[in-house]
């Protein structure tokens, strides 16, 4: 939720998506992951590891995507596996807290760490990064 959060807060600032819209919606951290990796203050990080940019860029997408789905309403009937509420599979119900949501592996990864450290370096300098 916290990468819903800091997404949204990002195109309520620097966007011209209506508030209603934005809102509604529970998907925009793969795109706003997509903003921030092409921002001018990454383009500076990453000035002459231009490859190295994209191959994270392209390892965000991805995790983005995997934590978007993450909500209820995102995708109930194609991914039912979400955080907040228990699904029915088969003949059981599973508990979120006891799931171990294999493509979030993903996050233990190099890649993964360096997302996350995206994810925190846009919340830390939210004041001062814009896209």
């Amino acid at each position: 939720m916290a990468c819903e959060k800091i997404a949204k807060a990002y195109r309520c600032r620097d966007t011209a998506v209506s508030l209603d819209n934005l809102l509604s919606r529970h998907v925009g951290f793969t795109k706003f992951m997509s903003s921030f990796l092409s921002s001018p203050s990454m383009e500076d990080t990453y000035e002459g590891r231009t490859e190295q940019r994209l191959v994270l860029a392209r390892m965000a997408k991805l995790l983005a995507r995997e934590i978007e789905k993450l909500a209820p309403a995102v995708d109930r009937s194609g991914s039912p596996e979400n955080a907040e509420y228990p699904w029915q599979s088969g003949d059981e119900v599973v508990a979120p807290c006891g799931y171990d949501y294999p493509a979030l592996s993903l996050l233990e990864t190099p890649g993964g760490r360096a997302v996350l450290n995206l994810v925190a370096r846009a919340i830390h300098e939210f004041e001062t990064i814009s896209l």
